[in-house]
């Protein structure tokens, strides 16, 4: 086979996303669970081009994708970017190295996906067992990990995504880090991903944000409900009104829209509405499993994964996702298997 034609995944050359423990991955844990490092033990270069970085780059290269999983991973599962042909990778840097077959890469993360600051304005079960607050430890761990970032990861970032936990308007250390970006402390970004909850996103917080305005290209709102109710059971903490009014505003920013929705027993007979929900802000439909980061005993866990092939609800699940499926503006995610 042509290597152009060869199937990749560019996360491990590209993506870095660090959690508050200090733990560095080059993928969502949730689909490659092995760290390359921590940032509070060793510089990000020495994470970035490690024996753990270079063994995954090792893996997708000779095509075995060892540790990534295949069920789990819904770019994997739906054969899409960033899993792609070599030949489709546009970034040159990139795809030099992707010839030449590099694994110790001569650039620092493009991609950077901030986790570090648990810290939220909601509680939502699926997240947390309940509302968290950092002690005076976690605090100075959150404002270490934002200074190294800044000083190791900040000159190579392209794109800044904010946040894969925590809320970007509800975490301080987010808007902090936030607000305080510049052309020279920030040199080659050029690309904002917001992945928020909505409900702090108003017009005064956008107004805070001005500087950033040109750069934010994409925005992610998890609301995982199309009503009140289920709202309220599962996004604990939450105001659906209140979700509404701020996506009333968001629309009329121009920026490409996701709303997301965890699958689980008690909203998924929700997703039709949901989609409509979506069209109504212009808005793309973003589904996934439900994934237990240790906040369900094994029992509930069971009971509300509505993916698992022995829940007694489980094909009525698959007949939701029939009517949904080849729809231009739904992505089923790691939920495309169960068809």
């Amino acid at each position: 086979m042509d290597d152009s034609a060869r199937r990749i995944c560019t996360h491990p050359f590209a993506w870095c996303e660090i959690h508050p423990d200090g733990s560095v991955f080059a993928c969502c844990p949730a689909w490659l669970k092995t760290p390359i490092g921590n940032l509070l033990e060793q510089s990000l270069p020495e994470i970035w081009n490690g024996p753990a970085a270079r063994g995954l780059r090792r893996n997708i290269l000779n095509g075995t994708f060892h540790n990534c999983s295949r069920k789990r991973c819904p770019r994997l599962a739906c054969d899409a970017p960033p899993v792609m042909t070599t030949a489709e990778v546009v970034d040159p840097e990139l795809r030099a190295a992707l010839d030449r077959g590099k694994v110790h890469l001569p650039y620092g993360p493009k991609i950077l996906n901030l986790c570090f600051d648990p810290r939220c304005n909601l509680s939502c079960p699926t997240c947390r067992r309940a509302p968290l607050a950092l002690d005076d430890a976690g605090r100075e761990r959150v404002g270490l990990l934002t200074r190294r970032i800044v000083e190791q990861a900040a000159p190579h970032a392209e794109e800044l995504i904010v946040s894969g936990y925590g809320d970007p308007f509800g975490s301080p250390a987010y808007r902090e880090l936030l607000a305080a970006i510049t052309p020279r402390t920030w040199p080659r970004l050029r690309r904002v991903g917001l992945h928020t909850n909505g409900q702090l996103w108003d017009a005064a917080a956008w107004a805070q944000l001005a500087h950033l305005h040109p750069l934010v290209k994409s925005a992610e709102i998890s609301i995982d409900a199309a009503t009140a109710a289920t709202y309220d059971a599962i996004r604990r903490g939450g105001d659906f009104g209140r979700l509404l009014r701020n996506l009333d505003f968001i629309a009329t920013l121009a920026i490409p829209l996701t709303f997301s929705f965890v699958v689980q027993c008690v909203n998924y007979r929700e997703l039709p509405v949901f989609v409509e929900l979506a069209r109504r802000y212009g808005a793309v439909v973003y589904l996934g499993q439900l994934v237990n980061w240790g906040t369900f005993d094994r029992a509930e866990f069971t009971r509300r994964a509505v993916h698992l092939p022995g829940h007694p609800e489980y094909n009525e699940l698959r007949a939701i996702l029939r009517q949904l499926d080849e729809l231009c503006d739904v992505d089923l995610g790691n939920l495309r298997p169960l068809l």
